[in-house]
């Protein structure tokens, strides 16, 4: 792949949960990997943690972020960083979907679930030399994590 490549040659990954659809879209480098997440109405991810810094940037619509005890309602134009190794999820308790822009530096393009669809931006002689290879790791459901703890700080 190259440096550029138009919208039209990334492709958008569908998935289900429950009767939801998402769609996320992934570029890549050696040290950043840049994700664009639409989720809908409803959606909540479960708790998980990465070997890498999250930057998030709500495009539109409205989403709850959990990082480890704390919440953050996000609006569309909002700003958030996630630190490597801390346990976030999302929700998105609106009724309209939302669009978050994602940036994982190093990159998420090894993990398994981002890996078969995201695209890598590199020139023609460029030989990729990705920096880190951090991947999604939900925790378990025994793991006496409460996610619950946070959300009830929204109500």
């Amino acid at each position: 792949m190259p440096l550029h490549v138009s919208a039209a040659d990334v492709p958008q990954q569908e998935g289900r949960v429950a009767d939801m659809t998402l769609t996320t879209s992934a570029v890549h480098g050696n040290e950043a990997s840049l994700m664009i997440a639409t989720r809908p109405a409803g959606y909540h991810s479960k708790p998980h943690t990465h070997d890498c810094e999250q930057l998030n940037w709500l495009q539109a619509g409205e989403l709850w972020v959990f990082i480890e005890d704390q919440a953050f309602h996000l609006r569309a134009g909002d700003f958030l960083r996630v630190p490597a190794g801390a346990v976030h999820w999302a929700w998105n308790r609106s009724e309209s979907s939302c669009t978050l822009v994602e940036v994982h530096a190093p990159g998420m393009q090894h993990d398994p679930s981002i890996a078969a669809f995201a695209v890598g931006l590199y020139a023609e002689q460029e030989v990729p030399a990705p920096s880190g290879t951090p991947v999604n790791r939900f925790l378990p459901e025994d793991s006496g994590f409460d996610p619950g703890i946070a959300e009830k700080q929204v109500g």
